[in-house]
């Protein structure tokens, strides 16, 4: 994690510098809804619901990005909730209020359609920094890892994501512009996940996978 924190934070004096210089520069900020799944294949033979383990979130927050043309470098603060299947409800982790950071950088491809038109296809990482897991009563959810106890949601949820997209800039001078941007791809499994997989008889694969959907406005330099 710290050295991921090392790398983004030299990505950001990069642009700096690349800005003052007179580079292709922009920045803005905007909202994102984000949504994550674990799907579970399971051994059809073992009695029970095929999806009992199966876990989702849905989040959406505010985000910020910096622009270098072929580089996009976002952080953002999803707030959303962390839901299992049915047939895990009596859970007391689930379900529970998610509080994290996302961090991401994307390499991308502008391709200009028009004066007011510029579609790029995009892919990267992100990585999701856990801050907190709470239940409705106030409670800090505990999530079990092979730590061999209980752990916050820091350590057991954050994880880091490989995604691909789109994305399209509508300029209405030449400087503001709106963005938007659809992605999806894989993550690695969590330490939760990584110890549930190891501990559940039955299981064949596991597959978190998901997606965005950002908006934001945005000014070119």
């Amino acid at each position: 994690m710290k050295k991921l924190l090392c790398v983004l934070l030299m990505l950001f004096c990069m642009t700096a510098v690349f800005a003052q210089q007179g580079g292709f520069f922009s920045l803005g900020g905007g909202g994102a809804l984000t949504a994550g799944f674990t799907t579970w294949s399971l051994d059809q033979d073992i009695p029970g619901n095929l999806h009992r383990y199966d876990t989702s979130q849905l989040a959406a927050g505010p985000f910020i990005f910096i622009d270098m043309k072929f580089l996009e470098i976002s952080a953002g603060f999803p707030l959303g909730t962390l839901n299992a299947d049915e047939t895990m409800s009596g859970d007391p982790n689930f379900p529970a209020q998610i509080y994290s950071f996302r961090g991401g950088a994307y390499l991308k491809l502008p391709i200009t359609i028009s004066s007011m038109f510029v579609i790029f296809p995009l892919a990267g990482i992100d990585y999701d920094l856990f801050i907190l897991a709470r239940k409705d009563d106030e409670r800090d959810a505990k999530f079990p890892t092979s730590a061999g106890t209980d752990t916050g949601a820091m350590e057991a949820l954050s994880t880091l994501w490989f995604k691909a997209g789109v994305g399209l800039d509508t300029f209405f001078n030449n400087h503001l512009f709106l963005r938007t941007e659809l992605l999806y791809g894989l993550r690695l499994p969590n330490e939760m996940e990584k110890y549930l997989n190891d501990s559940r008889t039955g299981v064949n694969w596991m597959l978190p996978h998901g997606g965005d959907f950002k908006v934001a406005i945005g000014y070119r330099f």
